[in-house]
């Protein structure tokens, strides 16, 4: 969907749950505070971001065992839309309305159709690193670099790795993807990058063989698949049958482990708009720990990848606006409580490391063209970059980048 590929949309694998208010064992105060998971939980890009929820549902039974919000117990409530636009507006109506939620998390492929309701209600969204609503909505609260410079960074990288001649093929389910691939064509012009084949692709095509050879047959050296990760396996596989195996690029959400299985993967390189979720250190010790406990099936998944760090990450942010708030267990924890903790976040805020440095304007689009690089090299993920971002040229607040 970028350049080097789509960001992808947030998937869960239940139809709806709740959270319940205390997790089992969970000790403290018996004042809770709801917050709503809206997220496309079911349909065609499953396969990438299936454990979003149980993801969200370990963060909330960590901070549960652990005091809480600031002293209040996080109930959890997962709203699924199943693709659905008009499923989307009813869940976030639900969860603002009915179930009077402080803030939303964004794990849903719709949130166009309720980014408006959640704004006209001053509930903060929290998420959209892979959305267009991430940098064009002031409500929208990404725990990382926005998707408006994912082309950017994608065609620094391909740059810096010597492609000139790429292939895209990009999912057709979802508007975005296409979209992507066109910005990310004028882009990649800039950088002496060029698109020599652009293909849309069904999930559920039986085969990919011809856009492979036809893709063989345009000289790409690198390719890019905007798809989910199981397409993109499917798609390399089917390429590397014909003799193709071009340099594969990519970007956050699309990175499963199962690639490093995969013999054609070798020399991939992605662009990950939070940090590695593959590194175990301080930054990323107590998301490993939570799903360890809470979502075992979560890290030895198949499709374990960048999706449940950035999952993790926007419950961290969460997490630090209720502290820069200075919330108490006697403060009652409130959608205008929790703006003005991410107002307020201390300056160049990562989130003990997980996301570059953030920084919110009220009333103004999130942006943050800052992203982490990671390859595969010898059937190991690796770390590129030393760990530290790769910023591209920023942009006015809401636009997107022009080189």
């Amino acid at each position: 969907m970028t350049i080097v590929a789509m960001a992808l949309v947030a998937l869960g694998p239940a139809a709806a749950a709740v959270m319940p208010a205390t997790a089992a064992g969970a000790t403290g105060p018996s004042s809770t505070v709801t917050i709503a998971d809206l997220c496309s939980c079911t349909g065609p890009e499953a396969s990438s971001i299936s454990q979003t929820s149980d993801t969200m549902q370990a963060w909330a039974s960590w901070v549960n065992s652990h005091g809480g919000l600031a002293g209040h117990q996080v109930h959890l409530v997962v709203l699924d839309d199943g693709y659905s636009a008009a499923k989307a507006l009813a869940n976030a109506q639900t969860a603002i309305n009915q179930d009077h939620a402080a803030a939303i998390f964004d794990n849903s492929d719709e949130d166009p159709s309720f980014a408006s309701v959640a704004k006209a209600a001053n509930v903060p969204v929290l998420g959209g690193q892979e959305t267009d609503s991430g940098w064009q909505n002031s409500d929208f609260f990404p725990a990382g670099a926005t998707f408006n410079y994912t082309n950017s960074v994608g065609a620094i990288i391909a740059k810096d790795a010597g492609v000139k001649k790429i292939a895209a093929l990009y999912c057709v389910e979802v508007n975005i993807c296409a979209e992507s691939v066109h910005q990310g064509q004028k882009l990649g012009a800039h950088y002496g990058i060029h698109y020599v084949y652009t293909a849309g692709i069904g999930f559920a095509a039986p085969n990919y063989t011809a856009q492979c050879l036809a893709a063989k047959q345009s000289g790409a050296t690198a390719m890019t698949v905007g798809d989910a990760s199981s397409v993109v396996e499917h798609v390399v596989q089917d390429c590397a049958a014909q003799g193709f195996t071009p340099r594969q690029l990519s970007s956050d959400g699309t990175v499963a482990i199962a690639w490093l299985k995969i013999p054609a993967f070798n020399g991939n390189i992605d662009s990950q708009s939070d940090f590695l979720w593959f590194v175990h250190n301080s930054a990323t010790a107590t998301m490993y720990a939570a799903l360890h406990k809470y979502a075992p099936q979560v890290p030895s998944g198949p499709n374990f990848g960048e999706i449940v760090l950035q999952s993790w990450a926007d419950g961290a942010l969460l997490q630090a606006a209720v502290k820069a708030a200075s919330a108490s267990s006697s403060t009652p924890i409130t959608s205008s409580l929790i703006l003005k903790g991410l107002y307020g976040l201390p300056s160049h805020e990562t989130l003990g490391g997980l996301a570059p440095p953030l920084h919110f304007v009220k009333g103004s689009p999130a942006n943050n063209s800052c992203f982490f690089e990671m390859g595969i090299k010898g059937g190991k993920f690796v770390v590129l970059h030393g760990g530290s971002p790769i910023c591209a040229p920023l942009a006015k607040a809401g636009t997107l980048p022009t080189k």
